[in-house]
């Protein structure tokens, strides 16, 4: 099947771990038909049938018309977040917010 990735320059650790994942499935040589930097050009090519892409569940809110997003249940792969702020903001919910961000990160590092 002709698949189109992201570039590994994009994420080079979830990449790996996509790639990992994939050849722990079986899929250790995808054919990959494109390369894409950018969600909305990965959706655009799959709507043109270019070949299938692998995307984060967050993609169902931006599939256009066409496009079906499958859910790869036994594909266990994390995307890590950052949380962005302007220095120096001290704004209390915003250290309430970062507070629980860090408590949960704490809980997940254990």
């Amino acid at each position: 099947m002709p698949s189109i990735r992201f570039r590994r320059w994009v994420n080079p650790a979830f990449y790996d771990q996509m790639m990992h994942a994939c050849a722990c499935g079986g899929l250790s040589t995808p054919r990959i038909v494109q390369e894409a930097s950018d969600r909305d050009t990965q959706l655009g090519l799959v709507q043109c049938q270019i070949g299938i892409a692998w995307l984060s569940e967050s993609t169902r809110w931006h599939c256009p018309r066409g496009v079906l997003l499958l859910p790869v249940t036994d594909m266990h792969v994390r995307l890590s977040f950052n949380v962005i702020r302007k220095k120096g903001n001290a704004s209390p919910l915003l250290q309430k917010l970062l507070a629980q961000v860090q408590a949960l990160h704490s809980s997940h590092a254990e």
